[in-house]
């Protein structure tokens, strides 16, 4: 079997070493020649058969067909559209191309949605500041989300009260390119939903969904306007809200088009039930997969491969009983004063903590550190684990005392 994956970075970069393990090839190809380091970091063109790096659609088509590949899927957020467009272009299973753009655009995402007959956000697209805050003036100016059309990592998401705010906030998206590197060419203005935030991890094939994870996630709001995440907790699929949010989530995956692949779901439980904030049709980021693995016995990385290799494995996969072996809780690191990184000596205060299964924080001395905002900020993460909640609990605590001592820059 041969797959080509369009930007495979982030946590594709674990589903090729997957794959290899079950004697497939991989060839990576690129949506534009360069993107920003942090969007890249850790891509190894080595773990490829083949690296293609980026070439004009026709001529990607025809090098794809050259490779004889059996599936284009995509590796990071960028590369969507692409990885459909080609499997669409090369009669390969894929997801609906007509719909492709939608699963990028926020604002098609929740037409979709409403055409579906499902709870979507509602708000408006704005191509200037001023007219994001006239919007925002003439709709009543309760609290809103300014957002870019199609970014990652909570890029640029501001929630905002004031006109004043609005105005800020969309004239900042309008005025540097995304995360991935892209321009904004528009903003997003949208009512801001009450409730709790679930993730809700899927993989699909031939229309059928299945969940490998579902996740609560705690937020608080970060000094700009922007949530930051303090951390993701797992939900047992006995929850009754998790499932709730889960029948929601596989009808929107429908509606969006998506019936291979992979599928990362963030859906808030609103008082009237739940509303899709937005779908990546690819991996979650900033996980490490074998965590999920050895404490749920499966993960979203290991179900995407299970599809792309195994179809009856897949089929008969138990989705609907899975359980979490601990209490476990994904701790998103928070550094309150922008500097340079120093010694890295407080790993070792996260690493004697009872419950610490893994650090994830890819910090060099001498590195300028920013503050805190959003998700692209963040200096890291770290895995705790341990059957009592009570111990989970007490060495976050633990955690957010370190952090309040400045340890991740320099005195």
């Amino acid at each position: 079997m041969r797959v080509a994956v369009v930007d495979g970075f982030s946590t594709s970069r674990i589903l090729v070493r997957q794959l290899a393990e079950h004697a497939v090839d991989c060839v990576h190809l690129r949506t534009q020649p360069a993107f920003r380091d942090s969007y890249t970091r850790g891509f190894d063109p080595g773990a490829y058969a083949v690296d293609l790096g980026h070439l004009p659609e026709d001529e990607a088509v025809a090098a794809l067909r050259r490779l004889a590949v059996d599936r284009v899927i995509a590796g990071g957020e960028s590369g969507v559209v692409l990885a459909d467009t080609l499997g669409h272009r090369l009669g390969l299973p894929g997801n609906d191309v007509r719909t492709a753009p939608a699963r990028r655009d926020k604002a098609r995402m929740a037409e979709l949605l409403r055409a579906a007959g499902l709870a979507a956000p509602s708000g408006t697209l704005a191509t200037t500041a001023d007219g994001a805050a006239a919007w925002f003036t003439a709709n009543g100016g309760t609290t809103v989300v300014v957002k870019p059309l199609a970014s990652a990592a909570t890029d640029g998401v501001r929630i905002c009260g004031t006109a004043t705010e609005v105005r800020e906030a969309a004239g900042d998206v309008l005025g540097r390119p995304n995360f991935i590197g892209a321009p904004n060419r528009a903003v997003l203005v949208q009512d801001y939903l009450e409730g709790d935030e679930y993730i809700v991890n899927t993989v699909s094939r031939d229309g059928v969904h299945k969940v490998a994870e579902i996740l609560r996630c705690a937020k608080d709001k970060g000094p700009h306007g922007s949530p930051v995440y303090d951390y993701h907790e797992p939900v047992p699929r006995s929850d009754p809200r998790g499932e709730e949010v889960v029948a929601y989530t596989k009808e929107a995956v429908t509606a969006l088009g998506i019936a291979h692949g992979a599928a990362h779901s963030e859906v808030m439980l609103t008082p009237a039930g739940p509303v899709l904030i937005e779908t990546g049709a690819r991996l979650m980021g900033s996980i490490h997969p074998w965590v999920h693995e050895k404490y749920l016995g499966t993960s979203h990385v290991h179900l995407y491969a299970l599809a792309l290799t195994d179809p009856a494995a897949f089929a008969a996969f138990p989705d609907e009983d899975l359980r979490w072996s601990h209490e476990l809780r994904q701790v998103y690191l928070s550094n309150h004063r922008a500097g340079v990184a120093g010694s890295d000596a407080w790993q070792e205060h996260y690493r004697a903590l009872e419950s610490f299964v893994e650090l994830s924080a890819p910090l060099a001395a001498g590195q300028p550190v920013p503050q805190t905002v959003d998700l692209a900020t963040v200096p890291g993460y770290v895995y705790l684990a341990a059957p009592s909640l009570a111990t989970v609990d007490r060495d976050r605590a633990r955690i957010r005392a370190y952090e309040e001592q400045g340890v991740y820059v320099r005195p």
